[in-house]
């Protein structure tokens, strides 16, 4: 598995640029294409949630790092179906010009596979990833408003939630609660989403102490290790309010 973080970027700015220019065939062509392949949506989620990932504790982030480094260096034959595929995307989305992320950069270099030739650059990208997750994050809203639509719409499509964004079905209510998340500020965003994340697990604390379902209350532990891993993000908040109407 090689440069998914270039191609994650390709694929934005190409998303970017069709959405801005309303092109809605192109995007829908392209993520037509895309939101098939689990593998593909796994690394593109991971890549999202690292992004504001943060371990407080220096010798945990570097285990964390050595963790990535064993994963990405799995057998060739396990990222086959991922290589393929990246690789047809690649072809699909044709030239684009993106700009350097130094993060996806780093995690790129790791994903390569081992050799004499690239040690030091591995080195190098390691450092980087640990400083990356050691450094509390302060994440400030994009003002280009083209960039915060596509985004939530390929988050959605990659968790088969496409409609949500791209249908006509939609009620006024909903329309509405789209449009309040996808311009809600970051400082809304941190007490809102810690808001929903207390109330989800005040209430599957409460349906697995009157359960007596072992099915039901495995499903149950289950939301409250996701909830309790969500990082702070629209996508996450989406996903937090999506899991407390499903509760309800």
């Amino acid at each position: 598995m090689n440069k998914f973080g270039e191609l994650k970027n390709k694929m934005l700015t190409k998303l970017t640029e069709s959405y801005t220019k309303e092109n809605k065939t192109e995007v829908k062509d392209i993520l037509k294409t895309i939101k098939e392949n689990k593998d593909f949506k796994e690394m593109y989620l991971f890549y999202e949630e690292i992004e504001n990932k943060y371990i407080e504790d220096k010798e945990t982030a570097k285990l964390y790092v050595e963790g990535l480094n064993t994963y990405f260096g799995q057998p060739m034959g396990n990222w086959n179906n991922l290589n393929v595929f990246c690789e047809s995307l690649h072809n699909k989305l044709g030239n684009v010009e993106v700009k350097i992320n130094e993060l996806y950069e780093s995690l790129d270099i790791l994903s390569e596979r081992d050799s004499l030739s690239n040690i030091e650059k591995k080195v190098i990208a390691k450092k980087k990833l640990v400083e990356h997750l050691t450094t509390k994050k302060k994440i400030t809203e994009s003002k280009d408003t083209t960039l915060v639509p596509n985004e939530s719409l390929l988050n959605a499509v990659l968790t088969n939630n496409f409609n949500v964004l791209y249908s006509n079905t939609l009620s006024e209510s909903e329309k509405e609660e789209l449009k309040n998340i996808l311009s809600i500020s970051y400082d809304d965003l941190i007490i809102k989403s810690n808001e929903l994340h207390e109330s989800i697990l005040e209430k599957v604390s409460t349906l697995i102490s009157e359960s007596n379902d072992i099915d039901l209350t495995t499903k149950l532990n289950k939301v409250k290790d996701e909830v309790n891993q969500m990082t702070t993000s629209k996508y996450n908040y989406y996903r937090l309010t999506e899991l407390k109407n499903g509760l309800n």
